[in-house]
């Protein structure tokens, strides 16, 4: 594997320690109903995987629960939500999976929706709990970009391939699925509260099983990524395997 790999991944790891240790050492829940709501369908969503042509990865629509928990959780609620569903993805159904893999996968997830609720409500100031559907739909045009930035790079730098192109093709694939949840799930946020957006999870799951089923069956027409990765040592090739559209191998 390139030096350039090992570093990058050490430092996404690294990274997603810090952001678990900040949200453990300053944990706080205003109320249980909606943290262990999403939790749970946060989990059981990250069982519905969809494997991306031509890349061992996966996505599930488990990221509709997070931008829920985005609006309606602590800091410290939604990382745990976040590392929970991440956790789930990465072992659920999983051949033999690598500590690597499950680590990265968890620190990339924490990432992205670390990064996309703070910056949300960076950006829309005193509006934000005000403004359910804004936050929804601008936490998620953060948190898909960042996610799939995360992932194209690792896959990039241990293939030797262009980081551009991984991107494109991730993008390519999941594009649609995202962007129709992100929608969906704002939507829902607007006919809410932002106290009680959590409750919309009635009507994003079935939703969410829907755009899962329907993508799923997809899936064999979309063309397949042009890099394999059969002359990759066999560690790299279980590393590619890594990440969090939620991706898992």
């Amino acid at each position: 594997m390139p030096q350039i790999a090992k570093t990058y991944i050490s430092l996404i790891l690294c990274s997603g320690a810090a952001v678990l240790l900040i949200a453990g050492a300053s944990w706080s829940s205003a109320s249980l109903p909606p943290f262990l709501t999403l939790l749970g369908f946060a989990a059981v969503s990250s069982t519905l995987k969809l494997r991306i042509p031509g890349i061992e990865s996966t996505v599930s629509p488990n990221f509709i629960f997070l931008l829920l928990a985005m609006l309606s959780c602590s800091f410290s609620e939604l990382v745990a939500i976040t590392l929970v569903a991440a956790l789930v993805q990465s072992l659920w159904a999983a051949k033999k999976p690598r500590l690597v893999q499950v680590a990265f996968s968890a620190a990339a997830l924490v990432l992205s929706a670390t990064i996309a609720f703070q910056w949300s409500r960076f950006f829309l100031g005193s509006n934000a709990s005000n403004s359910p559907l804004v936050f929804a739909v601008l936490a998620g045009t953060v948190y898909f970009p960042l996610n799939t930035a995360l992932v194209s790079a690792v896959i990039g730098l241990v293939e030797r391939r262009r980081l551009l192109k991984v991107a494109r093709i991730c993008y390519e694939c999941v594009f649609s699925y995202f962007m129709g949840g992100i929608l969906f799930a704002g939507i829902v946020s607007g006919a809410f509260s932002r106290s009680s957006a959590w409750q919309g999870v009635t009507v994003l799951f079935p939703v969410g099983v829907l755009g899962y089923l329907y993508s799923l069956s997809r899936t064999p027409t979309i063309t397949p990524a042009r890099f394999p990765s059969a002359n990759l040592p066999t560690e790299d090739q279980e590393l590619v395997g890594v990440g969090s559209l939620g991706h898992s191998r």
